[in-house]
């Protein structure tokens, strides 16, 4: 049942019972003060049911455990031993010293798996980054973006070790729920597939392809028994054998032979590859010499110079197989419908192309970077015999029919005639064509020469992204004002390094995008305590009561009486289950 934390304080609060135990400068007393109080619980009352059940644990206080998790970046059962054992975290969540169970790390993990399926998170990290931004006076009016690959925490699996894995996993889970099942189909593979030593990976290579051979054999004889079974079809493992199956196998008609063949594709078909069985999501990629089987962030922060302290205002995560470009319209999106649009994101050629320039255009954003698709050499460029492109034609654009008109070629040649088409939406330029075969660049033009006519084809992204080139080719002050964008690279190695978002923690993609979004909860509420430390707020929240003369001097009796019982207790040998908290070290963390 959902409950909202009661905002009565215990008599055994830390503050009432210890009052000077750490400097008032301690980073507890801002997070206490300034982020504590608008962790909105609201936002999390529909993952439990409004009416029935045991009330949920304190939200505000798992909330802020999981922020302190990514920001030392603890375990599960780590933060559940530290609950009770670190005095800045219990006066950052106004945790009483008795009267209070800590949570279970099974508890905060639950909840942690509750907000996978809703927009808690996500809510959480627009309504606490707005409440920054106003407090420290930052401006959105800039941004920049950029990504970056997440690495599952599964092995990456050649076609021999994925072709196993997924057969066992699947008959270890036939032989659980249907024993005498397994017992027919297993007399018919090549191999036991549960055994017990059963390695992944194969160093003599002639051999590993013929036991991918006989394993492609297994798979589709168990695909063929089960197919058509009412239960078994059902399975999670047998539905990721069978798109494995179709993805790495065909199965072909052999004449020769009274049985089908299959035979391994040499390339698997399909846009979503499955790379390992435990974990769907991952995808397999190449970048380079960097292979990743996982997920890709994307990260986009503040960065007007103005700014005393940039925030990050988006993070998300997709599958690793999803190019920049397609992520930048939601990135887009979130940030407009968070009120933190911005007036100029900066990016680097993933993200800038014709197209997304135009549509940012459209959205009113000006995208700022180089553009995609081309060589970035000042040498090609510079080059006499550098292929041409539409930028360099005498190009106008209509603003509001957004028509490309073509007013002449480079060799100073006008059109004939323009025309839309009307499949494509594009301009088709016409020019003679007698004049376009005797011209001198004809072999580096774009214009396409036929019998009759030569043809030029454009639109507004096509130009638009072919003169975002040459500007950032010929503009030496424009590159310098695009080279602001680098500053996010510092912020992914802090987001790494800090808070270990290079690996995934998680099977699923939807709890990978659920850390990647705590992390930058995290990286927001520290950039935010160290801007109230070093500059203060221009919006403060908490109104800090004072109390009275009389109840500040039973205070200081109070907490004097309960450290002589303390002292008594340990000098006699007792044992007190909330005395370690004395015992255990209490600095402010190097995070700040």
């Amino acid at each position: 049942m959902f409950c909202k934390t009661s905002p009565q304080t215990s008599f055994f609060d830390v503050q009432k019972v210890l009052p000077n135990v750490l400097s008032k400068d301690d980073w507890c007393y801002l997070y206490r003060d300034q982020v504590y109080p608008f962790i909105d619980e609201g936002i999390f009352r529909e993952l439990y049911p409004s009416e029935t059940g045991r009330p949920n644990t304190p939200i505000k206080k798992a909330v802020s455990i999981l922020i302190f998790m990514d920001m030392e970046r603890h375990t599960w059962r780590g933060a559940e031993f530290l609950q009770t054992r670190r005095i800045d975290w219990m006066i950052a969540t106004k945790t009483p010293l008795l009267g209070e169970a800590p949570i279970d790390h099974t508890t905060l993990f639950k909840f942690f798996l509750r907000m996978e399926s809703s927009n808690a998170a996500r809510n959480l990290f627009k309504q606490l980054t707005q409440r920054f931004i106003e407090a420290c006076g930052t401006s959105t009016k800039k941004q920049r973006t950029d990504s970056f690959f997440m690495q599952g925490w599964l092995q990456t699996l050649s076609r021999y070790g994925l072709f196993k894995e997924t057969l066992r996993v699947f008959l270890q889970n036939l032989r659980k729920q249907k024993p005498g099942l397994y017992e027919d189909i297993s007399k018919g593979l090549s191999r036991n597939y549960l055994e017990k030593e059963f390695d992944l990976t194969e160093k003599d290579h002639e051999k590993a392809q013929r036991e991918v051979k006989r394993m492609a054999q297994d798979l589709y004889a168990v695909y063929t028994v089960f197919d058509k079974h009412h239960q078994v079809n059902q399975y999670e493992s047998f539905k990721t054998l069978a798109t494995v199956f179709q993805q790495q196998c065909e199965v072909v008609e052999n004449p020769e032979k009274t049985v089908r063949e299959v035979v391994i594709r040499e390339k698997p078909v399909g846009e979503e590859i499955i790379s390992t069985p435990h974990n769907t999501d991952a995808r397999y990629v190449r970048k380079g010499k960097q292979t990743v089987c996982g997920q890709k962030g994307f990260l986009t922060e503040t960065c007007d110079k103005n700014n005393k302290t940039q925030f990050i205002t988006d993070a998300s995560v997709t599958s690793a197989t999803t190019a920049d470009v397609k992520e930048l319209p939601a990135i887009q999106e979130r940030l407009e419908e968070g009120k933190m649009k911005p007036e100029e994101q900066y990016g680097d050629a993933g993200f800038v192309n014709g197209q997304t320039i135009v549509d940012s255009h459209d959205k009113g954003i000006v995208l700022e970077g180089p553009s995609s698709g081309r060589s970035q050499s000042f040498e090609k460029y510079q080059d006499k015999d550098r292929p041409l492109d539409t930028a360099d034609f005498e190009v106008r654009v209509d603003e509001e029919n957004k028509e490309v008109s073509v007013l002449a070629c480079p060799e100073k040649q006008a059109p004939t005639d323009l025309m839309r088409s009307e499949k494509t939406g594009k301009t088709l330029v016409h020019f003679d064509a007698s004049v376009c075969k005797e011209c001198k660049v004809n072999k580096r033009c774009p214009v396409k020469i036929g019998v009759g006519v030569a043809t030029l084809t454009i639109d507004e992204a096509s130009y638009a992204g072919a003169a975002r080139h040459h500007q950032y080719m010929e503009n030496t002050d424009y590159r310098k004002r695009c080279a602001i964008r680098a500053g996010v690279e510092a912020t992914v190695s802090e987001m790494v390094r800090a808070h270990g978002v290079r690996r995934s923690k998680h099977r699923t993609e939807g709890r990978t995008r659920l850390q990647v979004l705590f992390a930058a909860i995290a990286c927001n509420v520290k950039r935010f305590i160290r801007h109230g430390v070093l500059h203060g707020y221009v919006v403060s929240v908490a109104a800090v009561t004072t109390p009275s003369a009389a109840v500040s001097v039973a205070q200081t009796a109070f907490s004097s009486f309960f450290l002589h019982v303390l002292s008594f207790i340990y000098v006699s040998g007792r044992k007190s289950p909330h005395f370690s908290i004395f015992k255990t070290k209490t600095t402010v963390s190097t995070c700040f």
